[in-house]
């Protein structure tokens, strides 16, 4: 059990340590409550033995849980985050760049070639390939 937690938490850091806008939270096996434990860029080290979680932090300070007073351990964003807005930038754009949906840059020259079907952006405007 031990290893698998380490190994659990592990996985979670690696894959949130980039944010720095997340955050490592719980729930008590008696609450409802999130309880944040640290910010993500101030966690050095996580340690699951003898029952118990110990946080060491980029500061050297260290923190002890109860596993089993845990019902549920998770990285969430502390803050929302979301796209306020979009800005055309035309002058990236040359005549005839045709691009896919994800904004990769698709390199067909449409004077030779047909588009497979599907929705494209060419010259800034959306085209749908039937």
């Amino acid at each position: 059990m031990k290893n698998l937690l380490t190994l659990a938490a592990a996985v979670m850091l690696s894959t949130t340590v980039m944010a720095d806008d997340y955050s490592l939270y719980y729930v008590g096996t008696t609450s409802t409550t999130n309880n944040k434990i640290e910010t993500v860029a101030n966690i050095r080290k996580l340690t699951f033995e003898d029952g118990k979680m110990t946080v060491t932090r980029t500061d050297g300070t260290t923190s002890q849980l109860n596993i089993a007073s845990m019902k549920r351990l998770f990285f969430s964003a502390d803050a929302v985050t979301a796209i306020e807005g979009v800005k055309e930038d035309a002058t990236h754009m040359e005549k005839g760049e045709v691009y896919d949906l994800t904004g990769r840059k698709l390199s067909i020259d449409l004077t030779k070639q047909k588009l497979p079907k599907g929705i494209y952006i060419i010259d800034g405007q959306k085209v749908l390939v039937k």
